[in-house]
């Protein structure tokens, strides 16, 4: 069977930013939907999860974003499956052009849930019909440093069309979060190239309230995103790199 999975997208001008060019968090949602398009072309539709309370929820994603890419571009977002370990399962994603120009790597692990949202093992028929290279896959986790003392942050409450069929809130949306914020900072979220990271570390749900913090790192910016209570939802990262 073919080890890759591939969906063409054009972008849309409701995408883009005032340069004209695609937001990040578009990436991310057409490289979410290539995935669940290449577990459907491998028998495991969305009905096959409903059925058994199975779901596979994103645990962290790293964008390496090489160039910008214009309104109406028409991207090729190719996806395979890295490996698996017990309760995860690592994805790389490739953006390619008409002309087979690379416009972005997109890494993405994802974990395996109950309906309830806990870990589960990956069950044996979906490991054999993504066959992968034995190697063990290494967890990675974004490590920030605490907020700078001062920083003050920004109160966010979830609104109803940023909620998934999960019941969560789209991982796509909190990229979204990081552009506003950056924006408003003076930053340049729409410069190239860039890197964007995110782990995901807790689900919010539609009306919750969360705090948002973002300030200067190095030469990027970082995000930290909680509950009213301190809880820790997202770690966020955005930094230039060289050409």
């Amino acid at each position: 069977m073919p080890a890759t999975f591939t969906q063409h997208f054009q972008v849309r001008f409701d995408e883009c930013a005032a340069d004209g060019t695609v937001r990040a968090p578009a990436l991310l949602r057409y490289v979410v939907e290539t995935a669940f398009g290449h577990s459907a072309r491998e028998g495991f539709p969305l009905t096959w999860y409903e059925a058994r309370g199975l779901f596979w929820l994103v645990r962290r994603v790293h964008l390496d974003l090489p160039a910008s890419i214009p309104y109406g571009t028409v991207l090729a977002v190719t996806t395979e499956v890295l490996g698996f370990r017990r309760i995860w399962a690592r994805r790389r994603n490739t953006l390619q052009d008409g002309a087979g120009r690379s416009l972005g790597v997109v890494t993405v692990d994802w974990i395996f849930t109950d309906r309830e949202g806990n870990p589960s093992r990956v069950v044996p028929e979906m490991a054999a019909a993504f066959p992968v290279p034995s190697e063990r896959l290494q967890v990675d986790r974004l490590e920030l440093g605490p907020a700078p003392p001062g920083t003050v942050p920004t109160a966010y409450r979830v609104p109803a069309h940023q909620v998934d069929p999960r019941g969560h809130m789209n991982s796509a949306a909190y990229l979204d979060l990081l552009d506003d914020a950056l924006t408003e900072a003076g930053g340049e979220p729409q410069r190239r190239p860039a890197v964007i990271e995110a782990e995901y570390l807790r689900a919010a749900l539609s009306g919750e309230v969360l705090q948002q913090f973002v300030w200067p790192d190095a030469d990027g910016w970082a995000m930290a995103i909680e509950t009213a209570d301190g809880q820790p939802v997202v770690l966020a990262r955005w930094q230039p790199r060289a050409p």
